[in-house]
């Protein structure tokens, strides 16, 4: 069967910058061994060889791991560098370190591939002035069932070319914007939970009014002071956040993180690109945009922080927010699990609190 395959503009630019990340994979986080990675390091002599097999362990989810050394990849050299790579050469690695951060979602008869938030050369690929499009590769694949509902896929195909257009209206603020997203999330979550996939609504943006409409902060930091730390810079990051006054930002500031909309709508386009046809598998469409919509919020409320202390905020330290956020939250399992139960249990992310907080902050 022919498939699909979609690439973002950016894909294909994209480059490990190895020693010279500000923040590489090889730190902090557990790097799964695949089966046939794990055969072929028995066969490897040497030091490195031997290094190979003893520092490999079974974690609690039952997955084949590198054990940390002092939180990081027992391979990663100070120098930066891998010395799987550096010794062995690159077809050593293992398969998550050859594909990181390239990742890919597969339909069957389409699949989407994008690269990371949680690197930092990605992140700033993907948030540092592409325009949204796509290049399209057919090619040939094995013949499969697609395991889902096809009506609904092409359902949310449309819806999100409509997310995509309440995205990029340059006529609304973010905050505009993502109060409509909810709103048409709720719409669409309708339409789905009654398998009515023939029509997709449209959506017609509500009328926008400025608020300090008191919405509930505690509940919402409560989620994420749940949740395991993996970089020393996120926790006071999160505090800072915490303790920020809930008083208008002065008109300066303001202006000042408003020159960073560009990349919150690149980021909010990734999130879309990235998520939400996965609704296709547990009909959560809420969900899919609530994940966004916290995102902005925090990443906001840091910004804010941050600029409050400094008084100015360079792009990149903007695109340095949302990645380490990307991989303190987005990429790390555990976390995501925590806010996502948050979704369904805590009135703070309710549809209703959370358009207050985008009032409000």
């Amino acid at each position: 069967m022919k498939q699909e395959q979609y690439y973002p503009y950016y894909y294909k630019e994209f480059r490990c910058i190895a020693d010279k990340c500000e923040d590489s994979c090889c730190a902090g986080w557990q790097i799964v061994v695949d089966d046939e990675s794990a055969r072929r390091y028995e066969t490897v002599s040497g030091e490195i060889g031997e290094t190979l097999r003893s520092v490999q362990c079974i974690d609690e989810d039952g997955d084949r791991v590198f054990q940390l050394r002092e939180g990081n990849c027992p391979f990663w050299e100070t120098s930066g560098l891998c010395a799987i790579h550096r010794q062995i050469g690159e077809s050593y690695l293992c398969k998550t370190c050859r594909e990181f951060p390239r990742t890919v979602q597969d339909y069957g008869a389409f699949a989407e591939y994008d690269l990371s938030l949680s690197c930092p050369e990605a992140a700033r690929l993907i948030l540092s002035g592409y325009c949204p499009g796509q290049e399209v590769v057919i090619t040939e694949i094995p013949d499969e069932e697609c395991g889902y509902d096809p009506d609904l896929m092409k359902f949310l195909r449309k819806a999100r070319e409509n997310l995509y257009d309440l995205v990029w209206n340059p006529a609304y603020s973010i905050a505009h914007v993502l109060s409509d997203c909810l709103l048409y999330a709720a719409q669409l979550q309708d339409c789905i939970d009654q398998e009515d996939w023939d029509t997709v609504p449209d959506y017609i943006p509500e009328p926008w009014e400025e608020s300090l409409q008191a919405g509930t902060r505690e509940g919402f930091f409560a989620a994420f002071e749940e949740m395991e730390i993996l970089t020393e810079d996120w926790k006071p990051l999160l505090q800072a956040a915490k303790v920020l006054d809930d008083e208008p930002l002065p008109e300066e500031l303001r202006i000042a993180m408003a020159g960073f909309d560009g990349g919150y709508r690149r980021m909010l386009h990734y999130y879309l690109s990235r998520y939400w046809l996965q609704t296709v598998a547990d009909f959560d469409a809420i969900g899919r945009i609530k994940l966004m919509v916290t995102a902005f919020l925090m990443l906001r409320r840091m910004q804010a922080a941050c600029m409050q202390k400094e008084k100015e905020l360079p792009e990149s330290a903007s695109v340095r927010l949302v990645q380490l956020y990307s991989k303190e939250v987005e990429h790390n399992a555990l976390n995501r699990e925590i806010l996502e139960e948050a979704f369904f249990t805590d009135m703070s992310f309710s549809i209703e609190q959370l358009i207050a907080l985008l009032r409000q902050w």
